[in-house]
């Protein structure tokens, strides 16, 4: 018989593992708190990928420094091999269940617990293992365990999108156009003002919003394509400065930073100005309520060194670095662990995650990278760092070579961008 409450006990702590925490101390207080409410002996957890680990152990409810199980090894090889639970006999309990616990995007470990004498049932070990799924998702250990982005992976699944995207923004255009068209048309023959008349306007904004949409699926599905013709960045900024004025935010206040003479870089300006309409409109967004966004260039030479704090694909050599910053409230840090890792993902009821996805294509098929963080104390907000080569000194690129590298979330702490 399995101790009473057990199961009923364990289901009942899963809530408590997605509590929002950015303390390191957060995960060894939730395993106190999941032995002392299922009754546990000892309990623990263990994860390594060979540059850092996380190894948390309780007894008699207590943290402890004492190492963890000799069965760890072991037993982390028979879940990797399939098993979904493996149990230990040891003395003076009901032995030890092991379960695998998959951090996003990174290795495998184990979390495990020791029950003092009542017998393992298959339907406990069951519930540890869904357990197993809440922690490793869990924001104590994303505090502890950052995932890491498979850039090569991203940048595949983002071409498979791009190419459905392409087909449903034709079949949507055709659709728009209709509804579109026949509302225009339909305006003039009805009285003004009269009822009808509304519905029919509102059927028109519809469309047009339809229309919005469907420009960002042009974009997801052409951002592959690599055009290095040069373009001046002063004149693009010039550009989108003009576009802000009219969303209609005459509270929103707009900077620039932009020395005489940068350089070129290798990119077309109608892709370039794409970049940054998205990283500006989000930082517009960021600014609802009125605020500062300030738009900044230098020219930088990165090396191998600095590519674990982008995202992308760049060889070492010059680029010029662009910055969008604003003084949002920031981002959050749900949003930060779960960026990248899942690439349409949006806190926006209206929008699709579109902006990010388009961004990054376009950044990679040009060789460049972003990054993204809050901005440093004492100030507040976001900042977006984007690098693109020279036009002057690009390096060659070929459509369809994958050279990424993969680059940990924690060093992309960033709104979620336009889409």
């Amino acid at each position: 018989m399995s101790q009473p409450g057990t199961l009923s006990a364990m289901l009942a702590f899963v809530p408590n593992w997605w509590q929002e925490t950015t303390n390191p101390a957060g995960l060894g207080s939730l395993l106190v708190g999941w032995a002392k409410a299922c009754g546990w002996q000892a309990c623990g957890l263990v994860w390594t990928d060979g540059e850092s680990s996380v190894v948390r152990t309780v007894r008699d409810n207590s943290l402890t420094e004492v190492p963890p199980p000799v069965e760890v090894p072991d037993a982390l090889r028979r879940l990797r091999a399939g098993e979904p639970t493996v149990h230990y006999a040891v003395q003076k309990s009901a032995g030890r269940v092991f379960v695998a616990i998959q951090p996003p995007g990174r290795p495998s470990g184990v979390l495990w617990a020791e029950r003092a004498e009542q017998t393992w049932t298959d339907a406990d070990r069951t519930a540890l293992a869904m357990t197993a799924k809440m922690v490793e998702h869990a924001p104590a250990l994303s505090t502890l365990i950052s995932p890491r982005i498979d850039a090569d992976r991203l940048e595949q699944r983002l071409g498979d999108a791009a190419v459905i995207a392409g087909r449903m923004a034709h079949d949507f255009d055709n659709i728009l156009t209709g509804i579109i068209g026949f509302s225009d048309l339909a305006v003039p023959l009805l009285p003004a003002n009269s009822q009808a008349a509304k519905f029919v306007v509102d059927i028109g904004k519809v469309g047009q919003r339809g229309v919005v949409f469907t420009q960002q699926l042009h974009q997801l599905s052409r951002s592959g394509q690599v055009k290095p013709n040069p373009t001046a960045l002063i004149t693009v900024v010039a550009k989108e400065e003009a576009r802000l004025k009219t969303l209609g935010n005459a509270s929103l206040q707009f900077a620039k930073e932009l020395p005489a003479g940068l350089p070129a870089v290798a990119i077309e300006a109608g892709l370039l100005q794409t970049i940054l309409g998205h990283l500006i409109d989000n930082a517009a967004e960021a600014c609802s309520q009125g605020g500062l966004i300030r738009v900044s260039a230098r020219v930088v030479e990165l090396s191998d060194v600095d590519r674990p704090h982008y995202l992308g694909k760049f060889e070492p050599g010059e680029f010029l670095q662009i910055t969008v910053l604003d003084d949002g409230p920031g981002i959050k840090p749900e949003v930060r662990r779960r960026l990248f890792v899942e690439p349409f993902y949006t806190t926006k009821v209206r929008h699709r995650g579109l902006g990010l996805a388009i961004v990054y294509r376009t950044l990679c098929a040009h060789r460049g990278g972003i990054q993204l963080e809050p901005v440093p104390e004492p100030g507040q907000g976001t900042q977006v760092r984007v690098v693109l080569p020279l036009a002057t000194t690009r390096p060659p690129v070929a459509a369809g070579t994958t050279t990424g590298h993969a680059a940990p979330v924690g060093n992309l702490s960033a709104t979620v961008l336009k889409g």
